[in-house]
């Protein structure tokens, strides 16, 4: 059973004994897992048939971007991959079933069970009435949305909209599942982030001619191995590293040290010159020169755009395999698209690997007002909290933040959401919260660019917000020992044990 690791306890969320959660994914499974073991009624519901999320299905080749230990729950290690490699999505998926048999979640998951939306319940008491079409309705006290950041409305260009004389097909990247759809054809995608690099690379395996990849603006990729020695994310990825980044872009609003904002003061120059080399070194390993050379930096783009890849897209790129090209689509017409700067481009299979967008039509009215989900995304207290959690009854579970190994961020996230309906971890009061959101989206806005989802970017800055996390939870942030807590990067095996088990 739970052991608290702090006596005093708050009842604030007292009332809360049964949780519904929406999604079966990384994210879902842990949540219902934590849940569980603090003694509450847990239903998932998943509008699939089995757990997953988007490892369930998703394009031709698709696979996580960090190596096996960076990719693994904290406390089920992912056997049948070695240290170091990097697993696939069919791994990944298979990885992810045996860890609900494992856990016994399978029995608190409804599949095939879409949430349509959730309702203000009749009863009157606090929560929401799930709208579940044919399955009926359900009564819950608390709701937590597990959704992830990468598998809701698919997002595609306006000008997919009209085909025009074009005869061809025109597809979302989550749509091409199977390679042959490539087959002999002309293939055109559209992107420049990791869903694009590898449906680009698949396609040329298979397609008439190579196929290209048209973008508006050239993005860094960080390579696995750096200088093809050193591994990303010992650069990256430990504290060192974390400080690096600090020092160059300023400490991370809520958990970052107090010394390194003063640190930044006195090193950022230091740091611009050191990441001017960073840049320089990508741009040799990868061949970004030209139109291949980005315009921003190389953290603010991570920050944006961020991808980690190997030498595959690059040797089939070299070899004349495949093809880019920076333009926008004006239109489509017979036989391919004209770009805005008038070039035609051939193409009877356009691929949009255009990413994903937010829907929150699925949440009453005033719980959207008192989200205020803005341009840039959802600001949320601790990336998971909303300010009115208070009144609305609800927390985000990883659908709302992105970091580099989210695995153990969502696992971090299900712990301290049930510490918190638990009585475990105080919440400050909604001003406190909104005044930190605020902070947050100030800092965010300063230098990350404009995306949809800027709001929930953690990435190169987890490990100071893992910290924060566990300081609210009364955990020990510094889990190494000697010169690893410096040097080495933190995998999700550092933090097996915080979450506790039945």
């Amino acid at each position: 059973m739970y052991v608290p690791l702090q006596t005093d306890r708050s009842t604030e969320f007292a009332y809360v004994k049964s949780v519904g959660v929406i999604g079966a994914g990384v994210a879902g499974l842990q949540m219902a897992r934590a849940l569980l073991a603090h003694g509450y009624k847990v239903t998932v519901f998943d509008k699939a048939s089995k757990v997953g999320g988007l490892w369930r299905e998703n394009y031709h080749s698709y696979g996580v971007q960090v190596p096996k230990q960076f990719f693994q729950f904290p406390d089920f290690p992912m056997e049948t991959v070695k240290w170091g490699e990097y697993a696939t999505g069919a791994q990944t998926q298979a990885y992810i079933e045996s860890y609900a048999q494992n856990f016994n979640l399978l029995l608190h998951i409804r599949f095939n069970t879409p949430v349509e939306g959730l309702m203000p319940r009749s009863d009157g008491q606090k929560g929401y009435t799930f709208k579940l079409g044919e399955h009926g309705h359900e009564n819950f006290d608390f709701a937590v949305v597990a959704t992830g950041m990468y598998s809701q409305v698919p997002n595609m260009p306006e000008w997919t909209k009209a085909k025009g004389d074009f005869q061809g097909q025109v597809l979302h990247s989550s749509e091409y599942i199977d390679q042959a759809t490539a087959s002999g054809k002309s293939v055109l995608v559209i992107g420049a982030a990791k869903s694009s690099i590898d449906v680009t690379l698949s396609a040329s395996q298979v397609s008439k001619e190579p196929p290209t990849m048209l973008f508006r603006e050239a993005h860094w990729c960080t390579p696995r191995w750096i200088a093809g020695i050193i591994p990303f994310q010992y650069v990256f990825l430990s504290r060192l590293g974390q400080a690096l980044v600090t020092w160059y872009k300023g400490a991370w609003p809520a958990g970052a040290p107090c010394i390194h904002s003063c640190l930044m003061w006195i090193l950022f120059p230091i740091m611009w010159v050191a990441f001017r080399i960073v840049e320089l070194l990508f741009a040799c390993q990868r061949g970004q020169f030209g139109c291949y050379y980005p315009k921003l930096d190389v953290v603010a783009d991570f920050y944006g755009y961020g991808h980690v890849l190997d030498t595959s897209f690059i040797g089939a790129w070299r070899a004349g395999k495949l093809k880019g090209k920076k333009g926008t689509v004006a239109g489509m017409v017979k036989g391919g698209v004209v770009t805005e700067a008038g070039e035609s481009i051939n193409a009877d299979l356009i691929i949009c690997a255009t990413g994903f967008r937010k829907a929150y039509d699925y949440l009453p009215a005033k719980v959207q007002a008192a989200l205020t989900v803005e341009d840039d995304g959802l600001y949320l207290y601790r990336h998971c909290i909303p300010a009115a959690v208070r009144d609305i009854n609800l927390a985000f579970c990883g659908s709302e933040c992105a970091s580099i190994s989210n695995i153990m961020t969502y696992y971090l996230h299900a712990e301290y959401i049930c510490r918190i309906l638990s009585g475990y971890v105080s919440l400050p009061d909604e001003g406190q919260m909104r005044a930190e959101c605020d902070t947050m989206r100030a800092w965010k806005r300063k230098w990350m660019p404009m995306t949809a989802n800027r709001a929930s970017l953690v990435l190169l800055h987890q490990t100071h917000y893992h910290d924060q996390l566990l300081r609210d939870m009364g955990e020990q942030p510094s889990r190494k020992g000697c010169l690893s807590e410096l040097f080495c990067p933190y995998e999700p095996q550092d933090y097996a044990g915080i979450m506790k088990s039945k």
